[in-house]
């Protein structure tokens, strides 16, 4: 197999260069190239579940770039499908989801278009780039109604959660993990496998390869991931004795700004800060929690809410780099 710049033929598989990785496709015609989903630049702001096989024209392909045709040896040739067989099969695919840039991305499928074997040659190159983007993501779930499952990949939590009596923490404690699992294998392609998790004498559970934070808070899930230093707090919003908790939290100008809202509005500014402080708490890694002594104007987490089973939650993220913050709602992750 080798790679030139040449003019395309039906049923080629074709491929173009983009920031170091490359984007394949099966050419048809100028007007229909098949592919996993559009060229990166094209779909920046799509989640993985949304990229879907689909046709575009071929300069919707090449964004810009140089096209390049793979041509195969004779060996090769006589394995693979006919290019009116590839064709066909590329068509029927047009629709399909699944993706993900290290196990099912748009090499493995124009591979699989070709000989029926899902190759893909570029995922070492891939999984430097990921290591090199800078990343906080956080993503929230719905606590699952089913029960617990198979064991954690981590057997140290794994034995932690088993000696858990209570059922209701037992089924939080392990649905949350199963979401970090989820978390690292969407944003860094990390297996919880391949990964070792320890506790330290605080409690905190933590990993040498990534950064991460839990929380959950009625059948709210929250996990943020991370490069650096992290926090993530998800609270239901309820009404708590908004006073006696602003005595106790709150710095002095916060107390002062607290004072100025109605009473109405306190119960939600009293969460929102109570939820802002655990976050960057968590992403300071201290040892003992002191709210009254985090100012919240000083660290700026990112807040908002989420809404599920007509109950709303707010949730704040503490992270150095809060413009590059990801948020997915709603996870489907079992």
């Amino acid at each position: 197999m080798k790679w030139l710049m040449q003019d395309p033929s039906y049923g080629d598989m074709i491929r173009v260069e983009l920031g170091g990785i490359y984007h394949f496709g099966i050419y048809v015609s100028d007007d229909e190239v098949i592919q996993f989903g559009l060229p990166p630049s094209s779909r920046a702001q799509m989640r993985d579940d949304e990229i879907e096989v689909l046709a575009s024209d071929a300069d919707t392909f090449l964004a810009g770039g140089f096209l390049e045709v793979c041509l195969f040896d004779r060996k090769e040739k006589k394995q693979n499908r006919t290019p009116e067989e590839t064709v066909q099969y590329a068509r029927s695919q047009i629709g399909m989801r699944g993706y993900n840039i290290l196990y099912n991305n748009c090499e493995h499928f124009a591979n699989t278009c070709i000989s029926g074997k899902a190759i893909c040659d570029q995922t070492e190159r891939i999984r430097q780039l990921i290591r090199n983007i800078p990343r906080a993501d956080v993503y929230f779930a719905p606590l699952p109604k089913c029960d617990i499952g198979a064991p954690l990949y981590c057997k140290a939590r794994w034995d932690y959660i088993c000696g858990i009596t209570n059922q209701d923490v037992k089924r939080e404690k392990y649905f949350v993990w199963k979401l970090l699992e989820y978390a690292l294998e969407r944003s860094f392609g990390a297996k919880g496998t391949n990964l070792d998790f320890e506790r330290d004498t605080s409690g905190r559970w933590y990993t040498d390869e990534y950064e991460f934070s839990l929380s959950h808070s009625g059948d709210m899930l929250a996990v943020a991931v991370s490069r650096e230093k992290i926090g993530v707090d998800v609270e239901l919003l309820s009404c708590p004795s908004s006073d006696k908790m602003a005595d106790r939290i709150l710095t002095k100008d916060e107390m002062e700004e607290y004072s100025t809202f109605a009473s109405d509005k306190r119960d939600r500014y009293i969460i929102q800060m109570w939820s802002s402080k655990e976050a960057v708490f968590k992403s300071l890694h201290d040892d003992v929690f002191r709210p009254s002594r985090i100012a919240v104007a000083e660290h700026s987490p990112r807040c908002g809410e989420i809404s599920h089973d007509n109950k709303v939650y707010l949730w704040s993220v503490a992270t150095k780099n809060p413009e590059i913050l990801r948020v997915y709602q709603n996870v489907d992750f079992i």
